[in-house]
């Protein structure tokens, strides 16, 4: 089965090794991936979800570019819980892929992602913000208007464009709002500002020029004949109509936006939203299956009204109100759970201040009233986005008795609800009463309750004082749960074992390991190296968390790590090199990347300017050139990856190594002395006898000491000679 099939079929252990094996193996499209994902979120394994994302995320942080991260940081952000730890994971990303974009922190501080701005909203803002140069396409959002960016103000805040008529100047919040990132291929910017370039684009990418003409067609869709008409004969012979149309049907079978419906006329059609803000969320809340899903559309459209400015549309509400109040009326007889969950989305809607029908208003309340069951009903709710409307509802539906409907809720309820239960029994003035039989409950039975035990774990903020178990005690509880199969399948029998382990997971990781840290600190070594083992064996903690914790362990007992010792020239991961030589080598790879590569992208532009690339031998050699370039930047960012710089420190006094300056006198007396420099490859300077420690004729100095003999060739390398290591000092 594949990994979504899994997922809907909900064979959370299947699934939990294929994922792993997936990621690590790299045997899975990144589409199946993010379509388990979604899969696994819409039937309310959020917390997997976002556990398995990370460790995806880390994998192609840890294998692939940063480029290559950002794009899937993106995509995760998009479908998974909002959470702010992935926002800054996106946030980093930005800054390490576009590290000379001017004004990045600004751009980031005005889209908002690093705060509670919509996910989508920022995101999009980002997209138009980072192509805002001069030179750069952008084209309208609800009209034909294509411009060109001439001039950026940022302090005025201003941007001014070109458009046929002339220039004009706008904010850039106002640009931003109303246009969007265009290429230089798009139809409008060629139709408007680039009318050259279309016969060109008719023979080199048919696929490029449609989508540029469908995007500005009514409802981006036009039959065959239509196209024919724009073309012929104007831009294209009617002799080359038919090949040109099946070299366009090819492209149109590979691309994801352009599909092809009909036959008679034939449709081409371009997908793309460009809906009001109540379409847009009217079409995911009628694709919405699940409670979840529905909050999220509704909380989706109020965010984007705020952002935009607009006032919520009361009769759209209105309409969602209605609708909510059908589903729940259709699942109260076979889905009761599923119906409450349901009336909460419309108790949300009350929150705005909507007036609804008094039939409508109230319905969840009323369904918590009559329940016999109340923490069983809360309980039900599938995610966590519904909780604080259910908790308001039991207080709302039961006066007197919710603080016991809370304490019943509390060793069941998700870790980060189990603070807001347990301090408002407090502020009940029922914490004696109630909360140390919440924590008996909780340790009771550590797998059942593993959510509770965890907020126990992390350290429970209240002030009654509760029976909770010293710290190793708690780790050891823990730790049974994520042990050798063998050893924990007892306590776990009957239970969701992919999910226990997931919660364990997030909850020793919180804070950065920090409570595991504090059992560590201060313990004996004996102490160190049982915990070591325990995580060694530890199998259901993952190999991201298990690592993690080791690294811990290195931290405060680095003696149980100890290794045979490597030489530094032995050391593949150094590369020891001078200060001077390091900042030679960083002003090559910025005049490789800042003058040469940007010189060799204005070349190939003014080459592709001289049309048919086929026989264009300047922009093949513009090309290679390119490709000759970034190969040179790779080397010299990994070798700076590698480097170390030699301090005085590091020189040994007791033998020759790296940093040494070597005096060689000949065994027969003839001749003078020689003198050679031992540094890192970035220093060899053979004219002035500085070798590099990697060169195969100084491997045989390093290590020795005054008086070792050594078979050199002479100084004009004619003949082999004998010389003794008369002395040896520091050259750094």
């Amino acid at each position: 089965m594949s990994l979504v099939s899994l997922a809907k079929a909900q064979k959370w252990d299947e699934l939990d090794r294929a994922w792993q094996s997936a990621v690590e193996q790299k045997s899975a499209e990144a589409t199946d991936l993010l379509g388990t994902l979604e899969a696994a979120v819409k039937s309310g394994k959020g917390q997997w979800a976002e556990a398995s994302a990370w460790t995806w995320l880390t994998t192609i942080k840890e294998s692939q570019s940063p480029d290559d991260a950002l794009r899937l940081a993106r995509q995760l952000l998009i479908r998974l819980p909002d959470g702010g730890e992935l926002r800054q994971e996106v946030l980093d990303l930005y800054r390490k892929t576009h590290p000379d974009a001017p004004h990045l922190d600004q751009w980031i501080e005005r889209s908002g992602l690093g705060g509670g701005a919509s996910v989508r909203k920022a995101l999009r803002y980002l997209d138009v913000a980072l192509h805002l140069a001069p030179g750069a396409f952008l084209s309208h959002r609800t009209d034909d208007q294509a411009v060109e960016i001439t001039a950026i103000d940022l302090s005025g805040g201003e941007v001014e464009l070109r458009n046929p008529r002339g220039t004009q100047s706008q904010s850039i919040d106002r640009v931003i709002d109303d246009y969007q990132p265009a290429t230089a291929d798009d139809f409008r910017v060629l139709a408007q500002l680039r009318p050259d370039r279309i016969k060109q684009l008719v023979t080199d990418d048919p696929l490029a020029l449609v989508i540029g003409i469908l995007r500005t067609t009514q409802g981006h869709r036009l039959d065959r004949d239509e196209l024919k008409v724009m073309l012929v004969p104007r831009h294209l012979d009617a002799a080359d109509w038919s090949d040109w149309w099946t070299r366009l049907r090819n492209g149109v079978k590979k691309s994801p936006h352009v599909t092809l419906e009909g036959r008679s006329p034939m449709y081409l059609i371009f997908h793309e939203a460009g809906q009001t803000l109540e379409q847009e969320i009217q079409t995911a809340f009628d694709r919405a299956a699940t409670p979840r899903e529905l909050l999220t559309a509704v909380e989706d459209y109020f965010r984007e009204a705020r952002s935009r400015k607009q006032q919520p549309d009361a009769a759209f509400l209105r309409k969602l109100a209605q609708s909510l109040d059908t589903r729940v009326n259709k699942q109260a007889k076979h889905d009761p759970d599923t119906a409450f969950a349901t009336a909460l989305v419309i108790e949300r809607l009350a929150q705005e201040g909507l007036p609804l029908p008094e039939d409508v208003h109230g319905l969840a309340v009323r369904m918590m009233a009559q329940s016999r069951h109340p923490a069983k009903l809360v309980l039900s709710a599938p995610e966590l986005a519904l909780w604080p409307l259910a908790l308001a509802c039991v207080r709302t539906a039961l006066p007197e008795r919710w603080p016991t409907v809370f304490a019943d809720i509390l060793p069941l309820a998700p870790a980060s609800q189990c603070e807001t239960l347990a301090r408002a029994i407090e502020e009940a003035g029922r914490g004696v009463e109630l909360l140390p039989r919440c924590v008996e409950t909780i340790l009771g039975n550590s797998a059942r309750h593993v959510d509770a035990l965890t907020w126990l774990w992390k350290g429970a903020n209240v002030q009654t004082a509760l029976p909770i178990p010293p710290l190793m005690d708690l780790f050891g509880r823990i730790m049974k749960l994520v042990g050798p199969a063998r050893e924990s399948s007892e306590v776990l029998t009957g239970f969701d074992v992919t999910a226990i382990r997931t919660v364990i997971r997030a909850g020793l990781s919180a804070r950065n390991y920090a409570r595991f840290r504090e059992c560590v600190v201060g313990r004996e070594e004996a102490m160190g190296a049982a915990l070591r083992r325990q995580i060694e064996r530890a199998e259901g903690l993952g190999p991201v968390v298990q690592d993690e914790m080791t690294v811990i362990i290195r931290e405060n007992f680095p003696r149980l790590f100890l290794r045979a010792r490597i030489e530094p020239w032995d050391d593949p991961g150094a590369l020891y090199v001078t200060e001077a030589g390091r900042q030679k080598r960083e002003a090559e790879l910025n005049e490789l990347v800042n003058v040469k590569l940007k010189e060799n992208a204005i070349a190939i532009g003014k080459a592709i300017e001289h049309g048919d690339l086929s026989e264009n031998s300047e922009y093949k050699f513009a090309l290679e050139e390119r490709d000759l370039l970034q190969a040179r930047i790779a080397q010299i960012q990994m070798e700076m990856s590698l480097s170390r710089v030699l301090e005085s420190d590091d020189v040994p006094k007791e033998h020759i190594g790296i940093g040494s300056r070597v005096r060689l006198r000949p065994l027969d007396g003839s001749g003078g002395e020689r003198v050679f420099t031992i540094l890192g490859p970035w220093e060899s300077d053979l004219s002035k006898d500085i070798y590099s420690y990697q060169a195969p004729l100084v491997r045989q100095f390093l290590g020795q000491k005054q008086g070792t003999q050594v078979r050199l060739p002479d100084s004009d390398g004619d003949n082999e000679r004998d010389y003794e290591v008369a002395s040896f000092e520091s050259a750094i």
